[in-house]
């Protein structure tokens, strides 16, 4: 009897996993189309094709389903993060990080189009992002930079704010211009750019 109740769980867990992978995925199209204040959760519902009483036994709220989505990227983003040796040369922590991050968000256009119109929002500025998206801007690694004079200048926040919006400005035209360029291509005009900008010579 204790068998067949944890069997019958198992399959009630793998029934809200799939479910919650359903919901998570029409989301993110929805709120990349229309944006966050535009969304009804009725919406998402009609796109993943379920009621939306399951939406809502699974993310109480749209805001609640609206963070998931920028966590369950940016837990993905930081497994990949986590693979780059951090005792290097700040710049080649950098080139690491540009590479990985561009592929991402060029592999999820959906989620770059969220992505970018919270940029709109943040601004320049780091200390604005959500928290989970903040973690990943690491002025620490800046600060670094600075001071064994691998990155230009003295003001790392200012450096930190220059790689962001950089980034941020390159792929919003790369979207406007239809998406035309690889992955490899987009990452090598944000490095130039990026290095031209932020790295200090040799």
């Amino acid at each position: 009897m204790p068998e067949r109740r944890h069997t019958r769980q198992r399959v009630r867990q793998a029934r809200q996993d799939a479910y919650r992978n359903l919901i998570l995925e029409a989301a993110q199209r929805v709120f990349a189309t229309r944006g966050y204040a535009e969304v009804k959760v009725h919406e998402i519902a009609d796109e993943a094709g379920i009621a939306i009483g399951t939406v809502y036994a699974i993310f109480p709220s749209k805001q609640e389903l609206y963070r998931a989505v920028h966590h369950v990227n940016l837990e993905e983003l930081a497994k990949r993060y986590a693979e780059i040796p951090g005792d290097r040369d700040t710049r080649a922590v950098i080139r690491d990080r540009i590479a990985i991050s561009t592929r991402f968000l060029v592999e999820r256009p959906d989620y770059l189009r969220i992505y970018l119109r919270e940029a709109a929002h943040w601004g320049f500025d780091a200390t604005a992002l959500p928290k989970d998206a903040a973690e990943f801007t690491d002025l620490a690694l800046y600060r670094r930079g600075v001071e064994r004079g691998e990155l230009v200048g003295d003001d790392a926040e200012l450096l930190q704010s220059l790689a962001m919006s950089a980034s941020h400005v390159i792929l919003f035209h790369w979207l406007k211009g239809g998406m035309r360029e690889s992955a490899d291509e987009l990452t090598r005009r944000i490095l130039a750019h990026t290095e031209r900008t932020l790295f200090a010579s040799r």
